[in-house]
C-alpha cells in the first residue's frame, strides 16, 4: 500500500507496471513523472529485492517497460523514459519502506511549511497506518508528519556511521 501519493500519471503507471515488474523478480520502487511542455520525464526506480539491481537488469528491463507504456498509453504527449536504480538515498513511498529503515536517517518534505521548515531530516522513530514519527536534527523536536503531508521522503545514507 502506498503511504505518499504520486503525481496521478505516476500513479496510473504504477498501477500498470508493478504487476509485470514484480512477476519478473523486481521491485518499483516509485515512479516520478515531471511535466515539461514539450517533452515530460518519466522515471522509474526499480530493484532487485534482497540484492540490489544491476545494471544488465535495468537493461532487460527498459525495452520491456517501453513496449508496455507503447500498449497501455497512460502518459499525454511526448516523454522520456529513464529506467533506473533508486540509489543509496532511496525514496520512500510505501508503509513497507518506512517500516524497513525504523531507526535510521531519513529526510522528509512537506506540503506546507511548519514553524518555517518545509524539510526534515533526522531518525525515523515509529511508523504509523497515517504517519510517522521522527527526532528532527533541525528543530531538534520529535515531530510526527502524517503521509498527507509529505510531498517526498527519502532513506539518508549516513556516512559518518562507517567511520
Amino acid at each position: 500500500m502506498a503511504a505518499l501519493r504520486l503525481h496521478p500519471t505516476a500513479e496510473k503507471v504504477v498501477e500498470l507496471l508493478e504487476p509485470h515488474i514484480e512477476r519478473q523478480g523486481y521491485e518499483l520502487v516509485s515512479v516520478d513523472f515531471r511535466k515539461g511542455t514539450r517533452n515530460s520525464l518519466l522515471r522509474l526506480l526499480v530493484d532487485k529485492p534482497g540484492g540490489g539491481i544491476a545494471l544488465s537488469d535495468l537493461e532487460k528491463l527498459s525495452p520491456t517497460l517501453g513496449d508496455l507504456l507503447d500498449v497501455y498509453d497512460p502518459v499525454e504527449g511526448r516523454y522520456t523514459l529513464e529506467v533506473a536504480s533508486p540509489g543509496i538515498n532511496r525514496p520512500l513511498r510505501k508503509l513497507e519502506h518506512f517500516e524497513a529503515v525504523k531507526g535510521e536517517r531519513v529526510k522528509l518534505r512537506t506540503h506546507r511549511a511548519r514553524d518555517g521548515q518545509k524539510s526534515f531530516v533526522g531518525t525515523l522513530v515509529s511508523v504509523g497506518q497515517s504517519g510517522i514519527e521522527l527526532d528532527d536534527e533541525t528543530s531538534r523536536k520529535r515531530q510526527t508528519i502524517g503521509f498527507d503531508e509529505m510531498s517526498g521522503a527519502n532513506y539518508e545514507y549516513n556516512f559518518d556511521k562507517d567511520k
